[in-house]
């Protein structure tokens, strides 16, 4: 029974996961995501319930539209994999109902901010801002104090909001700051602080490595969010035993 709820699980995230490929194509073109049913960019073709087979109907096709041919972007079938795998790890490491449905709503909307911030470099209020609401509430009702969320909210936000200021947006964009209420209020205080550290360790070793490959040069604009949300997810799942840890480490 564990198996086949697993499984069940994994297909519902992979379908999650269509769904979030269809919001992050709406939203780079300003299209409404809610209304509309799902059509090829090129030939604008409606497309049938069985070309839109998480995963499978992109390797069904050859990678290709039914209709006019166009090569369809890797993207759709990773991120359905990635979504249905990070639904089914929800079930070994989060315990409680609503700390899972919090699991799910993070991972979704995590996902689209991701993706988005990689290929275009920016952070769409229009699911960051709901992120905020939504996580939120969720932990709210999960029983996570409410002076907790909150804190975490200003530390983080302040936090990215500060390098805003000083560096007249040139280290950070005013999505950084929203991302920043958002990573505070899943992970509340003091976990904030194991978020963000994450997220520059990470992000220190990804730039040392693209700037040691030549991929990168010193002053180089890189994607934020793409190392702060997994930090941030990390946190989120084992940022207890990582702040127990450190101050055993100190030896208090």
């Amino acid at each position: 029974m564990e198996y086949w709820f697993l499984v069940i699980v994994f297909l519902f995230g992979t379908a999650v996961g269509s769904f979030l490929n269809v919001v992050i194509h709406r939203l780079e073109r300003r299209e409404s995501f809610v209304r509309g049913r799902s059509h090829c960019p090129r030939c604008r073709h409606t497309l049938a319930w069985y070309d839109l087979l998480p995963v499978v109907s992109f390797f069904a096709l050859g990678r290709r539209c039914r209709h006019c041919q166009a090569k369809i972007s890797w993207q759709y079938p990773l991120v359905e994999m990635a979504t249905g795998l990070l639904f089914a790890l929800g079930l070994y490491s989060v315990n409680g109902f609503w700390p899972l449905l919090t699991y799910f709503a993070a991972v979704a909307f995590f996902m689209a901010l991701w993706v988005f911030d990689a290929t275009s470099y920016l952070v769409p209020d229009r699911v960051s801002l709901p992120a905020i609401a939504v996580i939120f509430i969720l932990n709210a009702v999960a029983g996570i104090k409410i002076s907790s969320l909150l804190i975490g909210a200003l530390v983080g936000g302040l936090w990215f909001l500060l390098q805003f200021a000083i560096s007249r947006g040139r280290w950070v964009g005013g999505g950084d700051v929203r991302l920043g209420v958002l990573i505070g209020v899943l992970l509340g205080y003091p976990l904030v602080f194991i978020g963000l550290a994450l997220a520059y360790l990470g992000g220190s070793l990804i730039a040392a490595i693209l700037l040691i490959s030549g991929r990168k040069r010193f002053g180089s604009r890189l994607p934020f969010a793409t190392m702060l949300l997994p930090a941030a997810l990390a946190a989120w799942l084992w940022g207890a035993q990582i702040w127990q840890w450190y101050f055993t480490a100190l030896g208090f």
